[in-house]
């Protein structure tokens, strides 16, 4: 059975913008999707495969009582946590 190569994950967070970011691999060029809320898919131009999201008003979004649902899989058993401490 070959293995799926998995890609690495980052999160980031512009605070001065509420702005939360995660992506794919390498940062690209992707095509924006804007959905509901604020949430904007991002696609490989190509291959149109979800290489990220890009969520705007994170913290207006994420701090009232009701949960939100982000439409992201990831296998988190491949991910690795990086300290940029």
């Amino acid at each position: 059975m070959a293995k799926e190569k998995m890609d690495q994950l980052t999160v980031s967070y512009d605070k001065g913008a509420d702005v939360l970011y995660i992506t794919e691999g390498k940062r690209r060029q992707t095509i924006g999707e804007l959905m509901d809320d604020g949430v904007i898919v991002r696609r490989d131009p190509k291959t149109k495969k979800i290489v990220g999201f890009t969520i705007v008003d994170f913290i207006e979004h994420f701090t009232n009582a009701k949960p939100q649902r982000i439409p992201l899989k990831a296998r988190f058993s491949s991910l690795q946590l990086v300290s940029h401490h």
